[in-house]
């Protein structure tokens, strides 16, 4: 029965460092999202569907790895960024085709205030383009002119985490119609983003 006990409370103590954690972690989206006007719920659900905010989470060819320590995320990335393979990394999964446009030190993005900021600005980019909306959302992950349906797929999976975010509770003013709901505004639905954070 101690062991039992023993084990239970080493459980709990894990578990609470990792909302400890991730709790942290979301200090870092302020300060970008308000930068770059990106709704921090959205942003945080973005996060939290690409890497689990894992910070050294990455993504190479299409393969989740999930490295021990920012050193061995860092070799990783910098083999891959030899290689030319196409990788993603961190909190928000930059994507190497960022990385290599602009510069990027791979060093920064492994930090999740930096990674952060990038990939918030990256969807803020994107609601420039195409206005606080699921096509913003979808191009965020791949480029609606090359892939529209995987886009949309990935519009739709952050739809659903927004959902089981915060429910409301009440229903929302106005409707939020999922991506790929076969519903005819569905592309161009307002998010209500807005309303989730309120709660």
């Amino acid at each position: 029965m101690i062991q039992f006990l023993g084990i239970a409370l080493v459980l709990l103590v894990l578990s609470c460092g990792q909302v400890l954690a991730n709790q942290d972690l979301a200090a870092f989206f302020d300060p970008p999202c308000d930068r770059y006007e990106v709704p921090k719920l959205l942003a945080l659900a973005i996060a939290g569907h690409e890497s689990g905010m894992r910070p050294w989470a990455l993504n190479i060819a299409g393969r989740s790895v999930f490295p021990e320590s920012r050193e061995q995320a860092l070799a990783i990335c910098q083999a891959a960024l030899a290689a030319g393979v196409s990788f993603d990394l961190g909190l928000m999964q930059v994507n190497s085709w960022w990385i290599r446009r602009y510069q990027l030190p791979l060093e920064v993005l492994l930090d999740p205030p930096g990674n952060v900021q990038v990939g918030v600005w990256i969807l803020g980019q994107e609601i420039k383009r195409h206005g606080l909306n699921w096509m913003a959302v979808a191009s965020y992950h791949t480029p609606l002119e090359r892939n529209p349906e995987r886009a949309l797929s990935y519009a739709k999976a952050i739809f659903d985490r927004l959902q089981g975010a915060a429910p409301p509770a009440k229903a929302p003013s106005g409707s939020l119609v999922a991506p790929n709901s076969g519903h005819r505004g569905a592309r161009y639905a307002p998010l209500q983003v807005q309303h989730y954070a309120q709660q």
